[in-house]
């Protein structure tokens, strides 16, 4: 996870101190390098238990037990995270999602390891919520080479 957590501060050109909050955020297991790094991390699950795990390893972390239909756009963040779009139940969710991920975050958004066969509905969603500059790039398989799967990249316009 440590290496993917780099990737996506190089690619997004943030360091120390940058606001990342991840949308399914789990145990925090993605967050955690940013935060051994100086970042600043926070993030949402349905998973109770998963959020008392994230709480206890990253104690200064802003973490709750939600939703990611519930993302809250009007506490904004630097970068927000996600990659749980895998299990989108389908695209009418994946849209609202990005739409409020992108109104949350000042910076830019990462979307993390989405199956190769969302690529077209994602990119038209990117654009229909505004993004600019967006990346998309296959998603390597534990540091190796391409696989299913890519990862999109989208800056905010402020």
């Amino acid at each position: 996870m440590h290496e993917l957590a780099e990737h996506v501060a190089e690619t997004l050109d943030i360091g120390p101190g940058t606001r990342v909050f991840e949308v399914d955020c789990g145990d925090g297991a993605f967050l955690l390098p940013l935060h051994q790094n100086g970042f600043i991390v926070g993030g949402t699950d349905l998973d109770p238990e998963a959020i008392r795990s994230a709480m206890a390893a990253m104690t200064d972390g802003v973490f709750q037990v939600a939703a990611a239909t519930a993302l809250d756009p009007a506490v904004p963040w630097h970068v927000v995270v996600c990659r749980s779009f895998a299990g989108a139940p389908d695209l009418d969710y994946m849209r609202g999602v990005l739409a409020r991920m992108f109104a949350k975050a000042t910076h830019a958004i990462a979307i993390l390891d989405v199956p190769d066969q969302h690529r077209r509905s994602m990119l038209h969603a990117l654009a229909e919520i505004g993004a600019h500059a967006i990346q998309i790039e296959d998603a390597a398989i534990d540091g190796g080479g391409p696989s299913n799967r890519f990862n999109a990249f989208a800056r905010s316009a402020g």
